[in-house]
């Protein structure tokens, strides 16, 4: 069983991640719509979006979500970022019938957040950490918690560790054959939250065309747990 829950390696580049989604940016909706949709709807449920919110979405891919952010925080701030030019053009055109002073789109490197300490009320992000290596996982979710006000909450969608055999396939395939998921591959969140000054973790499984997804939502700690 333990041998199910090692994290493969990966490696991946800001210039790998650039080029492995310029290639399938064409069809990422409709993968998205197959295998992803559900867990779309449990981020924005989980998320529970108050309009005149401070809200920034980390790599908005094609716009989907950030989409319903903007319709449902129309009075707020939504920023979203991307670190792929074309993700980013494809996201400004599936925008273009929203009012283009409710939302700012931007290249922005999920390392390195472009803004400042205590911004915002809730960050979304989605099917990212899935792709990168995982000793980097603490060091991306500070930085979430660096810009997250106090008490913030970030709502994270993953690949999860299927339950079912049919689920295990795709895990299969991502140790087996990388490319034809991007990169993606199962990877676990909770405790890496933790040592990153999250708690009042909750999560999600779901399985969507037997895809396994997982939807977590964590809360930034006031103090670190370590102090409180």
């Amino acid at each position: 069983m333990k041998k199910e829950r090692i994290v493969l390696q990966r490696t991946l580049s800001e210039e790998n991640v650039k080029d492995s989604y310029s290639k399938i940016a064409g069809f990422y909706n409709f993968w998205s719509w197959l295998t992803e949709s559900k867990a779309t709807e449990k981020v924005i449920e989980l998320a529970q979006i108050r309009d005149g919110e401070q809200i920034l979405e980390v790599a908005v891919g094609t716009g989907l979500v950030f989409a319903e952010i903007v319709e449902r925080n129309p009075n707020g701030r939504n920023e979203g970022i991307n670190v792929s030019p074309v993700m980013l053009s494809r996201a400004q055109r599936y925008l273009k019938n929203h009012d283009e002073d409710s939302f700012h789109l931007q290249a922005g490197d999920a390392y390195q957040l472009p803004f400042e300490e205590n911004t915002f009320d809730l960050i979304i992000n989605n099917f990212m950490l899935d792709l990168l290596p995982e000793t980097d996982f603490v060091t991306v979710l500070s930085e979430f918690n660096r810009v997250l006000k106090p008490s913030g909450r970030v709502v994270i969608s993953r690949m999860a560790f299927g339950r079912k055999w049919y689920n295990k396939i795709w895990q299969w395939i991502a140790k087996h054959f990388p490319s034809l998921l991007s990169g993606c591959r199962p990877v676990s969140m909770y405790d890496h939250l933790g040592k990153a000054g999250f708690g009042n973790i909750k999560s999600e499984y779901l399985s969507q065309n037997t895809f396994p997804s997982e939807v977590l939502r964590a809360e930034k700690w006031a103090a670190s747990p370590n102090t409180a």
